[in-house]
């Protein structure tokens, strides 16, 4: 069983920095902006969240960091990143418009996400999923509610032996 583990919103906070510099822009797509968005910048300004480096490193489970990437320069800029912190597990890239349970093979796998529309895909391709909410909350960054998944506020549960879902 491998463990993934989504980047944005589980590993660092960058949706807080990316939201407060997009509100300054009005002249802009979004999802430009964020392709465009000096990635390397934003990663070291990021926080790290609920101690998720520490607990990748000692995790006890097959782990690997499975992340939505806009453009290459946010793929390059995360993987240096992980790299830099000395997480040393597999890093899969994918871009924007390609479904996370397309890219690796979800089955009897879990997904740690903090978005429920990714956890739903994992999950109808045989996967299995646990909610991520750095506060401990039940609504997921689109302002979804969660009530299908287990519900974690950090990676500590990646050290201990096992994981019921």
């Amino acid at each position: 069983m491998t463990v993934y583990i989504d980047f944005d919103g589980v590993i660092l906070d960058t949706d807080k920095i990316i939201d407060e510099e997009y509100q300054k822009r009005t002249n802009i797509e979004r999802s430009e902006f964020v392709k465009n968005y000096d990635w390397c910048l934003l990663v070291n300004k990021s926080d790290i969240i609920n101690n998720s480096l520490s607990n990748l490193k000692s995790s006890k489970f097959d782990i690997k960091i499975l992340s939505k990437i806009s453009s290459l320069n946010e793929g390059i800029a995360k993987v240096n990143f992980l790299r830099d912190k000395d997480i040393s597990c597999d890093i899969h890239l994918v871009p924007t418009k390609i479904s996370k349970s397309d890219m690796v093979n979800p089955l009897d796998n879990i997904l740690v996400d903090d978005k429920l529309y990714n956890l739903d895909e994992w999950v109808n391709k045989g996967g299995k999923a646990i909610f991520f909410n750095k506060n401990n909350e039940d609504i997921d960054i689109k302002g979804k509610t969660n009530n299908k998944y287990p519900k974690i506020s950090s990676l500590d549960i990646l050290l201990q032996d096992r994981i019921d879902i």
